[in-house]
């Protein structure tokens, strides 16, 4: 395959003045209803499968050096009360005794660090030598043992065990994998209308790629959630194509269609490695790479958010000159494409940027939305023809 030649006065590179009303995008109240079920089911998954999984964990105990608890002169420079030396401060549960401190390392200290219920930031600001590796200034270090075991004290009123801390910082990272988790399943299900679209125009096109395809059984967000988190390399990343194209699914774009100005790509792979080795250098990536189309993947299902979604998404592509630009999400329903009560639609100065509106559900698809909404399923063809020049 030769240079392409590109012709930067082609109507393929002008903007599309039909783009705030795309064929067919809009949702139903019954379809919103729906997308934004499914996406619920799953967060919720997510969170019972997590959930199951710290009722079953056990966390142990605190495990650090041998230390004297009778010996009142390292008891106050530990900040702790003789009469609060118990069985349970003995064993190393309840304070950080300041020859363990000093001798039990950064990760020992962590234990106890991890009973405050602070945030790594707060843990930074208010006790730096406790969290440093390298012990740097042993009188200011021993000020903070003494401080860190105050903390606990006033932690334990009421006979609270601070060790529930540990319990809550789980459940912390749950809820913010969770809020993650929505845009991994949404970015499979744009691979998979772009897969399905491309199958369906050409069934031998698709050459290689990079991560398993999903199985054509696995189709709703519950059953893509549980694909995704039942084996490796099930992340689509690059599709390539017969003609020498290439789609990859990054995290600086959710969509790149593009393919070499140079040799072709030797494989998915391939053009996977030479993507990434430009993506951050738009002169570079021009002078390698023809890109067909970039476009944002959006998953938002709060209405009240989804114009700033949107907006993002008009910001984060509008860098890319002379290529069709286009957004997919849901929710698209008709308030948001055609003004609504508060009049605020798609037509906007950030939004113009858009070439191309796809609804997410409807190209996905799993639940007949393709068959429901022909127009806008056939609008996502053709574009997809062009862009992959099938």
């Amino acid at each position: 395959m030769g240079r392409v030649l590109i012709d930067t006065d082609s109507p393929h590179h002008v903007e599309n003045d039909n783009f705030a009303k795309p064929i067919g995008a809009a949702q139903s109240s019954a379809e919103v209803r729906d997308f934004v079920e499914a996406f619920a089911r799953v967060t919720v998954l997510h969170i019972r499968d997590r959930l199951i999984e710290l009722s079953i964990a056990d966390h142990g105990t605190i495990s650090g050096p041998k230390v004297d608890w009778e010996d009142p002169v390292k008891l106050a420079l530990s900040g702790i009360d003789a009469s609060n030396v118990d069985s349970v401060a003995v064993a190393g549960q309840k304070y950080l005794h300041i020859d363990a401190a000093f001798n039990g390392g950064a990760k020992y200290r962590r234990e106890f660090l991890d009973l405050t219920g602070l945030s790594d930031k707060q843990i930074r600001l208010l006790f730096p030598g406790l969290k440093a590796v390298r012990i740097k200034d042993p009188e200011a270090f021993a000020e903070e043992v003494r401080r860190l075991n105050s903390w606990l004290d006033e932690i334990r009123r009421d006979n609270f065990d601070p060790k529930s801390f540990r319990r809550y910082q789980e459940i912390i990272g749950i809820h913010g994998a969770g809020q993650n988790l929505s845009g991994r399943v949404g970015a499979a299900g744009a691979a998979i209308a772009f897969v399905d679209a491309i199958s369906e125009i050409n069934s031998s096109a698709l050459a290689d790629s990079v991560g398993e395809l999903t199985p054509p059984n696995i189709r709703s967000p519950t059953e893509v959630y549980e694909w995704l988190n039942g084996g490796e390399n099930r992340v689509i990343k690059t599709l390539l194509l017969s003609n020498g194209r290439a789609i990859v699914f990054a995290s600086s774009k959710d969509a790149n269609i593009f393919q070499s100005l140079n040799s072709p790509f030797a494989s998915a792979q391939d053009a996977l490695e030479q993507f990434n080795a430009v993506q951050n250098d738009r002169r570079e990536r021009s002078q390698k790479l023809h890109e067909f189309a970039v476009g944002e993947v959006k998953t938002a299902t709060d209405p009240a958010n989804l114009h700033e979604r949107m907006g993002l998404a008009s910001r984060e592509t509008q860098t890319e000159l002379r290529t069709d630009r286009f957004l997919m999400m849901a929710l698209l329903n008709p308030d948001i494409l055609s003004g609504g009560q508060q009049g605020r639609t798609l037509n906007n100065r950030d939004l113009t940027r858009f070439t191309q509106v796809f609804n997410l559900h409807h190209c996905w698809g799993w639940d007949g939305g393709r068959s429901r909404n022909p127009g806008h399923w056939n609008y996502f063809l053709r574009c997809v023809k062009e862009w992959c020049g099938l």
